[in-house]
């Protein structure tokens, strides 16, 4: 997959399958219009191209940064896998804000020879959201591209959107979240020195550092995969404070099963696969270190399966 961050290119490209938004977490409602326009690029012998954004929209209204599902380096591996062509990444900045929805298309148009426009039933776009899909419908002979729309997908009578699953993540609905993403969550991170509790206990743990704009999921314990280069481990995660230290600070303790390597410094990926239990204050430090026992059982019976390398 190509990336380019300017604005526009100098040279006008030809053939473009076009879909705009922040996607964020890449949902399957996103894949559905993603995949399509990826088809829809190869039966037309056209380049798939997603225009999106640095920072979500929501930034720049608010001043306050979101917190995502996705990051943009996990978000541009997921990309490329689902095969998309090229990826213009903008700046959504006050000027861009304040185009109407004929000059942010106009611009396009001069810029990209778009074919297609695949987008969701409830795409807005441009200024105060003055764009719809009626709008791209009406404008379609004027601008040469023809409009396809994708249905949106529906959970319990709710659209499945990203603030959803941000929601559902936020309580610790692991599994929700990962049916609806397809796939399960994600935490990417570099392993920093700790203070060697878990080690003491006769469990060590990694201590992992996140993007600091990556949505964390609610505090507790959960069982779930670590990757590390090219192998991939079984894992206990604690996400949340450390009460039976006296240490209320968030932060987020990997213990990996059956591994004893040094990997301080190492950039590590965690999957989550389901929540165990809650984050617990305990009497006595042996009394953490037997509920730890127990929470490996009940890790070994969830991820029972699941192809890991050990």
């Amino acid at each position: 997959m190509e990336v380019k961050r300017k604005f526009f290119p100098r040279e006008k490209l030809a053939h473009i399958i076009l879909t705009i938004g922040f996607y964020d977490g890449i949902h399957q409602g996103h894949q559905k219009i993603l995949t399509q326009l990826v088809k829809d690029a190869k039966r037309k012998g056209g380049k798939s191209c997603v225009i999106s954004f640095v920072s979500h929209p929501s930034e720049h209204f608010s001043g306050q940064p979101l917190l995502l599902l996705t990051t943009w380096e996990e978000k541009k591996k997921i990309l490329t896998g689902l095969g998309i062509d090229l990826l213009l990444i903008l700046p959504f900045t006050s000027n861009f804000a304040r185009l109407s929805p004929y000059s942010f298309v106009k611009q396009l148009s001069n810029n990209l020879e778009i074919e297609e426009v695949v987008v969701g039933e409830d795409f807005v776009f441009g200024k105060d959201k003055q764009g719809d899909v009626g709008w791209l419908k009406e404008a379609e002979n004027e601008f040469g591209y023809k409009l396809k729309l994708i249905p949106l997908l529906k959970v319990e009578k709710k659209k499945l959107s990203s603030s959803l699953i941000r929601q559902w993540l936020k309580e610790g609905k692991i599994e929700k979240v990962s049916q609806w993403l397809g796939r399960h969550p994600t935490i990417l991170g570099k392993v920093v020195r700790g203070k060697r509790r878990g080690r003491a206990l006769g469990y060590p743990t990694a201590n992992l550092e996140p993007h600091p704009h990556k949505l964390l999921p609610a505090s507790g314990v959960y069982a779930g995969k670590l990757s590390l280069k090219e192998n991939c481990y079984k894992a206990i995660i604690n996400v949340g404070g450390k009460p039976t230290f006296g240490d209320s600070s968030f932060g987020i303790e990997v213990h990996i099963i059956e591994f004893k390597e040094n990997i301080y410094g190492e950039t590590i990926k965690i999957e989550l696969v389901d929540k165990i239990r809650g984050i617990e204050k305990f009497a006595s430090f042996s009394r953490l270190a037997e509920r730890i026992k127990k929470d490996r059982k009940e890790a070994d019976r969830i991820l029972e399966g699941f192809n890991c390398l050990s």
